[in-house]
């Protein structure tokens, strides 16, 4: 057992070098929407693994020249392995939202106009939920009606107001997009502040990055309207110390010391130091230890 837990030590840096393992990550529906210039909802017509046909149903973005199209799912090559991938199967009379690309051959030739291949190999099928079908027809919607608009700033302003939406699809985007290009202004933290109390602890993580880019983008700022006024700032601070203190997953509270940090102030410190005793996860103890230690060498 040692020298086989030692031979595997020895190949994971290669394992790890080898292309396309380090570029693989989940994509959002917004990201599938984004990237894929064929999106549509379909209906598999056979079982075939070879290249299944589906019935196009409804196309959200791109343009499909036929009502029936082909889809060549990825195969595993044994000259040039690919195991972080699995292959997408379909199957007769399933419905399923689809993220395609034109297949291109080996040789870099399209092969044909209704032949498509799957984003990502593995990331471009979606099956239709039992219940939130809806929801999810009513996103890619909107995903595309913003990607669109072409101009960044609508499309910030678009992403933003996503915040405000009640579909999880739409508030997932919009807190992975706001957050990854730091699209957050003070006028987004009261929508923002409910999404800490969200059930789902993705996004209560999400929005607390954004309260704390919002905070430091309020700091480094010359413009005194941007400063948030004393009544935001309280409600801003009870609900991070709650999240800090409070929230079963590890995760959410290591984002609430980033924010409690960008706060700043004798009350944010005390209860930084508070955590950085007694929190019961040895992450989140570090963090605020580092984060108390760096607001008070600011001080001096």
């Amino acid at each position: 057992m040692r020298r086989f837990a030692g031979g595997l030590l020895a190949i994971l840096p290669f394992l790890v070098a080898l292309p396309g393992i380090a570029e693989v990550e989940p994509l959002t529906l917004f990201q599938k929407a984004a990237r894929a210039p064929l999106v549509l909802r379909a209906r598999s017509l056979s079982d075939s693994t070879r290249r299944p046909q589906v019935e196009v149903l409804h196309i959200f973005k791109g343009s499909c020249p036929a009502r029936v199209i082909n889809i060549v799912p990825h195969f595993e090559d044994n000259g040039s392995p690919t195991p972080w991938l699995k292959r997408e199967v379909f199957l007769r009379g399933e419905e399923s939202m689809l993220f395609l690309t034109p297949y291109v051959r080996d040789d870099g030739k399209e092969e044909g106009p209704d032949i498509f291949s799957v984003l990502g190999a593995d990331q471009g099928k979606l099956s239709i939920p039992a219940e939130g079908a809806g929801a999810l027809e009513d996103a890619l919607t909107r995903f595309v009606s913003i990607l669109s608009l072409g101009q960044h700033d609508r499309q910030g302003t678009a992403l933003r107001a996503l915040l405000r939406e009640k579909n999880p699809y739409l508030i997932e985007a919009g807190l992975e997009e706001c957050g990854k290009f730091r699209l957050g202004l003070k006028e987004d933290i009261e929508s923002i502040l409910h999404l800490t109390g969200d059930r789902r602890p993705d996004f209560r993580a999400g929005a607390l990055t954004l309260l704390a880019q919002i905070v430091e983008d309020s700091n480094a700022s010359s413009v005194p309207t941007s400063s948030l006024d004393a009544t935001a700032a309280a409600s801003l601070m009870d609900h991070v110390a709650a999240a800090a203190l409070l929230d079963a997953e590890e995760s959410v509270r290591r984002r609430a010391v980033g924010v409690l940090e960008a706060i700043g102030g004798q009350a944010a410190l005390a209860l930084l130091e508070t955590i950085g005793k007694a929190d019961p996860s040895q992450s989140v103890r570090y963090e605020a230890q580092v984060a108390a230690y760096r607001m008070r060498q600011v001080k001096r």
